[in-house]
């Protein structure tokens, strides 16, 4: 778990969000122009691999 992440980012951010006191942030539209576009009903997907935190446009895929 990811607990504090400090880096030298300013070359690579392209956006950012602040969470709300409900801990909800909106998708900036540059993050949203990139993944895709984003309507009312899609599904945001959180994705971890080597430590680091990425995000996509998807579906949910029920397993049984």
């Amino acid at each position: 778990m990811i607990t504090h992440f400090i880096a030298d980012m300013s070359e690579k951010q392209f956006a950012q969000a602040k969470v709300t006191r409900r801990k909800q942030i909106a998708l900036p539209e540059a993050v949203r122009k990139k993944i895709g576009g984003v309507e009312e009903g899609d599904y945001i997907l959180f994705f971890e691999e080597g430590g680091r935190i990425y995000i996509g446009k998807g579906a949910i895929k029920l397993v049984k």
